[in-house]
């Protein structure tokens, strides 16, 4: 099945509002503290949704293998991505960053899937590296190691993605996304403990959570999973190509963070990139990545 159009508009939506939204949330208050609250409060209220519902639960090593890909993809992206935007990256270009990830994807896949990656996936790749250099180009000297933070916070994602893929398709999205979050609540937990800074505006605080909550982690992550389900992950994942553009239009008036050269000429060059890692059909990198069943152990 294809992906529908009403269905892609949406999820896009719900992707790129959270980088804004985020940015906004951290000016307020520390990152790792946000996290910690948000990822505590998307358990709860996922795992009522997965109670209510009579939703089976992962045990044994499903269970195990759900917490791995809930660190890579939940603790360790956002860490990193909102340790960056706290320190000056820009909304924008956080996500630009984490668009690449489709063709970071595509590798690791035929990498750990062993299958041949093709010409225009490494050309995509090349094209995902020069996306996110030209928009940090003119920048790199002010954003110092949030740009770093950024780019840990994108390899995670990539990690934990391709983990996901391999050994979690079975595991039913509302108790999966219940654990996920709830395994990353410890580890953002001590991370906030070093943090000295504290809340400066409790009510953009929780007015922030309250949508990152709702609208990314339990509605992104099941659209998400639902599309994987209905399209593929490979058609899904496409749509991160798109998503920074969105990102820059709703940052411009939310953020006042008005694009640049360099990232207008990294969205342009980012949508190419996806394009060819990850768009065709005939890929056998996204095939594999949708068709490969997960290693029974």
């Amino acid at each position: 099945m294809r992906i529908k159009p009403g269905f892609a508009v949406i999820t896009v939506l719900v992707w790129a509002s959270g980088y804004p939204v985020g940015a906004l949330a951290v000016a307020v208050a520390p990152p790792f503290l946000m996290t910690t609250i948000r990822f505590a409060l998307a358990a709860t209220l996922m795992a009522l949704v997965a109670l209510v519902t009579s939703a089976p639960w992962p045990r044994g090593w499903p269970l195990v293998h759900t917490c791995v890909a809930g660190l890579l993809v939940q603790a360790g992206q956002f860490s990193g991505v909102y340790l960056g935007l706290r320190l000056g990256v820009p909304a924008a270009v956080t996500a630009l960053v984490i668009s690449c990830t489709p063709v970071l994807t595509a590798v690791v896949a035929a990498w750990v899937f062993r299958v041949r990656i093709g010409l225009r996936q490494l050309l995509g790749l090349g094209l995902g590296i020069a996306a996110v250099l030209a928009a940090l180009w003119d920048r790199l000297g002010s954003f110092g190691s949030g740009a770093v933070f950024t780019v840990l916070g994108m390899l995670c994602f990539v990690a934990g993605g391709v983990y996901q893929q391999k050994f979690c398709r079975d595991t039913d999205f509302r108790s999966g996304n219940a654990v996920q979050h709830a395994v990353s609540v410890p580890v953002v937990g001590l991370l906030a403990l070093t943090e000295s800074a504290g809340v400066t505006d409790w009510r953009q605080l929780w007015l922030t959570l309250v949508f990152l909550v709702l609208v990314n982690s339990m509605g992104g992550a099941s659209l998400f999973l639902v599309g994987v389900r209905d399209g593929g992950a490979a058609a899904m994942t496409t749509l991160s190509s798109v998503v920074p553009s969105v990102t820059a239009l709703i940052a411009w008036p939310l953020l006042g963070q008005a694009p640049t050269t360099g990232v207008v000429a990294g969205l342009v060059l980012g949508f190419l990139a996806c394009w060819l890692g990850t768009a065709t059909p005939s890929s056998s990198v996204a095939r594999t990545a949708v068709e490969e069943r997960p290693n029974a152990g």
